[in-house]
């Protein structure tokens, strides 16, 4: 593993819970850039995988894919970002700060997004675990999603892991 990607990449995860967190501009709106969207989401995909204190490989690659998906990366360098995110939280990132970064700066959409990604993770075991539904049912509400969007984001993930599935 590239040493100094891995310090930059992990120093950006830092510095989106900073007051240094860009912003992009969308119709006058100013919203979080995507870039670090997308590493803030990996540190809340790692969690919610984490949050049945079991790791199972489905769980970890199924992690990756939507990863690289989010990021549009090629798999071992979606595989790294999982990493990061994985060290960064045992580093001490704040999970409680990185949520309070994302309700104040992401759009109604992206918020649903993330949930949607979140509920993919859940089910990716094929099992959705209490804790895991807890968390993502937290994560919703600290967004400040509706029931409705919370219900709508895990209907749409759970009606394409079973797409997958068949």
């Amino acid at each position: 593993m590239d040493e100094r990607l891995k310090a930059e990449l992990i120093r950006e995860i830092q510095e989106f819970i900073d007051r240094q967190w860009p912003r992009a501009v969308s119709d006058g709106a100013a919203t979080i850039t995507a870039r670090r969207l997308q590493l803030a989401s990996a540190v809340l995909m790692v969690s919610v995988v984490r949050a049945d204190l079991e790791s199972r490989q489905d769980e970890h690659r199924a992690l990756e894919r939507a990863v690289g998906r989010a990021l549009d990366l090629h798999e071992d360098a979606a595989a790294l970002v999982v990493r990061v995110a994985e060290e960064a939280l045992g580093r001490g990132v704040s999970f409680g700060a990185v949520l309070v970064r994302l309700q104040q700066e992401c759009t109604l959409d992206q918020k649903r997004q993330l949930v949607e990604s979140l509920w993919r993770i859940a089910f990716a075991d094929a099992e959705l675990a209490g804790h895991e539904e807890y968390l993502v049912r937290k994560i919703a509400g600290q967004l400040g999603l509706s029931t409705a969007d919370l219900v709508e984001t895990k209907v749409r993930a759970r009606e394409d892991f079973l797409k997958e599935e068949l």
